[in-house]
């Protein structure tokens, strides 16, 4: 009777791993292509050839909560690149996205998992006004340091035609260039628009005390994944978003953003969020 009661307790467990397992598959039938940039404090190797990172913590943590597998992708490639190999089913998921009405065209969009937080910057020996728009930089015949790709909003998209048209506009194609071409002698900009997280990492202890946030405000948006609709369907999606959302109301995917974010901009965020200026994550 005892092994009767064992033999089919077996056969239960076996079962309810079975159904797991499958269930699984028709998630995630095969490993999730995901790109990644090499930035830290987005994503990096550390001493032991180990990934790790911000949105390599987050996304890891996101696709076992879904049940799926995660295959990284590092090959560098530039953002527009990126976008047109996600196009193409090249890759399936591409991380810290925003969303618009063109690459709803060919792309799925997840639940916001982080929040990206953009500055424009400036050096503290330069002689500017201590805080400035972008119509302000503008109007005083500044020139700007900014991203080649990428969407950041309509009004900056205009303001980057505006820019390249009367030739002040210098673009970088990642962060750390971005961040140099400041620096260099002589500089390339003025200002540099610029994902403040990468920012601050590549400026570094020596220069951040020559350094200093010149627009109003940083500029906090929701970041999502970018799925292909040529290779992630919807119960993928659906199954990507009850995770974010159970990682969201349990704390963790906070707690994980948190951990790698520079002090100094933490405290940035914190001091805006209490003049209320800096809107949650949605």
């Amino acid at each position: 009777m005892f092994k009767a009661l064992i033999f089919t307790f077996s056969m239960l467990l076996y079962a309810a791993h079975t159904f797991a397992a499958t269930a699984a598959n028709a998630v995630c039938p095969q490993p999730l292509r995901v790109h990644l940039d090499l930035h830290a404090p987005s994503a990096y190797y550390d001493a032991s050839g180990q990934l790790r990172g911000m949105d390599v913590d987050l996304i890891s943590v996101i696709m076992q909560a879904a049940g799926c597998q995660v295959r990284w992708h590092v090959t560098p490639m530039t953002g527009a690149r990126i976008v047109k190999s996600l196009q193409d089913g090249e890759i399936d998921l591409m991380i810290r996205a925003s969303k618009n009405p063109d690459r709803e065209r060919f792309a799925r969009f997840s639940q916001p998992y982080r929040q990206e937080v953009v500055g424009m910057f400036a050096r503290k020996r330069s002689d500017l006004p201590d805080e400035l728009s972008l119509a302000d930089a503008l109007r005083l015949g500044l020139r700007l340091i900014g991203p080649a790709s990428g969407w950041y909003g309509i009004e900056f998209e205009q303001y980057r035609n505006r820019f390249k048209q009367q030739k002040r506009y210098t673009a970088y194609p990642d962060a750390q260039i971005g961040t140099e071409l400041l620096f260099a002698t002589p500089s390339r900009g003025d200002l540099v628009l610029i994902d403040a997280d990468l920012f601050y990492h590549f400026v570094g202890p020596d220069r951040i005390m020559d350094i200093r946030l010149a627009s109003p405000q940083l500029h906090v948006t929701p970041a999502h994944l970018m799925a292909s609709q040529q290779t992630v369907n919807l119960a993928t999606m659906a199954a990507l978003n009850k995770a974010i959302r159970r990682l969201q109301q349990s704390g963790e995917l906070q707690q994980l953003e948190q951990s790698y974010r520079p002090k100094v901009l933490s405290e940035q965020l914190t001091k805006q969020a209490k003049l209320g200026a800096t809107p949650a994550i949605r």
